[in-house]
């Protein structure tokens, strides 16, 4: 009974196995993978960063280095030729969440996310501690006023415990997590099975071949979204500036301006009857992505030891403990923790007053040099139709012939609502035949053109910008409607991100500069422009802001 029974099991098996074969391929993803994360490795002099990719002899770059690391994989690395530890290594354990999402035509390696191993980091692990570092993307209105290179990113250290990725979401979106503490590695053994090939991308190479195993971390819940509408587009890689924010600007009881909050551009002026207006300005979005990385160290909490002679033997125990305290910097610019999410308060009280003005100084106008942006604000009528303009040019000879003083000699049939008239004007004779629906001009009374507000246009000379460069903002307002306003002052309140360069304000009009510190930890720069703005006339203001 055991031949026919296992000679079954045999066939069921090739059958099952010839049915696989004989299938069709499964459809490839709809969805590709996800962009490359460029991430640079930095340190002390001489130190050298080891990836393995599935060789038994890793590749060693010296700091600092950029690579490209796929999303979803971890990545255990190799730290050698450690400052003042010769012969000693690290093997730092990396944890990829996410990558940048740029507009057209960004590279994404020329905004790597920086990994910073200092000296503090090495002896601390080499004491035994556990370093864990958190690398997140900063959102702009969490944003911290402080200025730092590219090369030094910000990093907040956090009592041992706390839980890094709730607070990288809080500031912005987590791109990847260091792990550095612990037993050493074989590199010929563990090293090289821990690694998935196909996964980083190597500075000199140009094309990654697919990875040779799916994402090995697991997947995160996102919150939910519209199913029409889709996700929220990322916030965190575009700094924006201009427009009005929430809190819409307007005038308070006593007539100042108040509500402008940072980042918003608006413009205020008095029209020909007196009334008070506010105009804000387009939005602009620099990509202008910055990092930040949070510190938790966990050290030894527990050893025990045993002394004694012979048979006399005595266990003592230990506990250390250890409070880190942040930076005073950090501290300072530390907000409430009832604020820590993405909402913004729900009140914003503001001051006017002269109080905070740091700096007044009266800018003579000059030539400023525009480029295609002065094509902006043009008279509104060329935006006429062909029909319409033929019937405002019929209109205004009309009311030009109606305006003079003749003596009418004849008249003519009237058929239905049309004027049949002959006006003898000395030697010359005209006649026209006009009706009702073209008589706009009674009386004779001067048309009077409606106001119409005042269009405030806010431009930058780039697109992007890396951390540290200077970038040249330039306001246009222009007057579209038929009648003279005054009055006009152009306010510009600068985001956290945003360091304005003294003097670098111009203006191509007589006008009032002042400055004064706001809420984000920058200035509000004011220009009052003097005189009249007459219709259909323009004026234009500038300045520069370094990126912090």
């Amino acid at each position: 009974m055991k031949r026919p029974l296992a000679y079954l099991a045999f066939m069921v098996f090739a059958l099952h196995a010839a049915r696989s074969h004989a299938q069709a391929p499964p459809p490839l993803p709809t969805i590709g993978p996800s962009p490359l994360l460029f991430v640079q490795f930095m340190g002390g002099p001489g130190l050298r960063t080891t990836f393995y990719q599935g060789r038994p002899t890793g590749i060693a770059f010296a700091a600092p280095v950029v690579v490209g690391l796929r999303p979803g994989y971890y990545y255990r690395l190799r730290l050698s030729h450690l400052p003042g530890h010769p012969g000693v290594s690290i093997y730092p354990t990396l944890e990829v969440y996410g990558s940048l999402s740029l507009p057209p035509k960004q590279n994404a390696k020329s905004y790597p996310a920086p990994v910073l191993i200092t000296q503090a980091d090495i002896e601390s692990v080499l004491a035994g501690n556990f370093v864990c570092k958190a690398i997140y993307l900063e959102h702009p209105d969490r944003a911290l006023p402080v200025s730092t290179p590219s090369s030094q990113p910000i990093e907040l250290s956090l009592p041992a415990g706390g839980d890094l990725l709730a607070e990288a979401r809080d500031r912005g979106r987590p791109m990847l997590v260091l792990r550095m503490g612990g037993r050493e590695l074989l590199p010929d053994e563990e090293l090289v099975r821990s690694t998935v090939p196909g996964t980083i991308l190597f500075p000199d190479e140009k094309v990654l071949r697919p990875a040779v195993a799916p994402p090995a971390m697991p997947w995160v819940c996102r919150p939910w979204h519209d199913p029409r509408l889709g996700p929220k587009p990322p916030e965190e890689e575009c700094l924006h500036d201009g427009g009005d924010g929430r809190n819409r600007a307007g005038f308070n009881a006593t007539g100042q301006l108040a509500g402008v909050e940072p980042e918003d551009t608006v413009a205020e002026y008095t029209d020909s009857r007196g009334r008070r207006h506010v105009t804000p300005s387009n939005r602009l979005c620099l990509c202008v992505p910055r990092f930040g990385a949070l510190r938790c160290e966990t050290p030894l909490s527990r050893y025990s030891g045993v002394e004694g002679v012979g048979d006399a033997r005595s266990v003592r125990h230990q506990r250390y403990f250890d409070v880190l305290t942040p930076p005073l910097q950090a501290r300072n610019a530390e907000q409430l923790k009832g604020t820590r999410g993405r909402e913004r308060p729900t009140m914003n009280q503001a001051i006017a007053a002269t109080l905070g003005v740091t700096h007044y100084e009266f800018i003579e106008s000059m030539d400023l040099r525009l480029g295609p942006i002065a094509l902006l604000g043009t008279k509104a009528a060329q935006t006429l139709s062909e029909v319409e303009r033929v019937k405002l040019v019929k209109q205004m000879q009309f009311a030009r012939q109606l305006s003079g003083k003749e003596n009418v000699q004849a008249t003519g049939s009237v058929t239905v609502t049309s004027v049949t008239g002959r006006i003898a004007t000395g030697a010359r004779i005209v006649q026209a035949e006009v009706e009702t629906r073209d008589l706009t001009v009674c009386c004779n009374e001067v048309p009077c053109l409606p106001d119409k507000p005042l269009v405030l246009i806010k431009c930058a000379d780039r697109q992007s910008a890396q951390l540290g460069d200077v970038v040249t903002f330039t306001l246009k307002y222009s007057n579209h409607g038929g009648q003279p306003i005054a009055d006009v002052a152009v306010v510009d309140s600068l985001t956290t991100r945003l360091e304005y360069i003294p003097g670098s304000a111009q203006a191509d009009r007589p006008a009032v500069f002042t400055t004064q510190a706001n809420e984000a930890g920058s200035v509000l720069l004011r220009w009052e422009i003097t005189g009249r703005l007459m219709p259909g006339t323009s004026g234009v203001v500038r300045f520069q802001a370094r990126i912090r």
